[in-house]
């Protein structure tokens, strides 16, 4: 007497395995690729921050305190140049915030440049 509720045996071809096999390795090396690139991504360097600061426009007071801001924090890190910038920073906050100012005043703006000469000097 068959059973109804159980499928029959079916057949399997010869190139199941074959098809498993092959997609299990594209799988697993297209993975180990991706994580590769993604881990050996090349990073900038300092000469690529500071040239972004160096070019920065001065007669834009806002964009060129939130550039500052946000790459100095990347490039000002050592012991000589950290205290420096967070004294500068804090000058700057007051032009990040205000909606529209058109120049920086030039103390602040030399400032900046002899902080980006400084670290340029010493370090690149």
């Amino acid at each position: 007497m068959p059973l109804n509720d159980i499928l029959p045996p079916t057949e399997i071809s010869d190139y199941f395995f074959l098809y498993l096999t092959m997609a299990i390795f594209f799988l697993v090396g297209g993975s180990f690729f991706m994580l590769k690139y993604f881990y050996n991504k090349k990073k900038k360097g300092l000469r690529y921050y500071l040239k972004i600061l160096e070019n920065c426009d001065f007669k834009d007071a806002k964009k060129t305190a939130l550039q500052f801001s946000y790459y100095g924090k990347g490039i000002f890190t050592d012991e000589q140049t950290n205290p420096k910038f967070l004294a500068l920073e804090e000058k700057l906050k007051k032009y990040k915030y205000i909606q529209n100012i058109t120049a920086m005043p030039k103390e602040l703006e030399e400032e900046m440049i002899t902080l980006l000469k400084e670290k340029r000097e010493n370090h690149v």
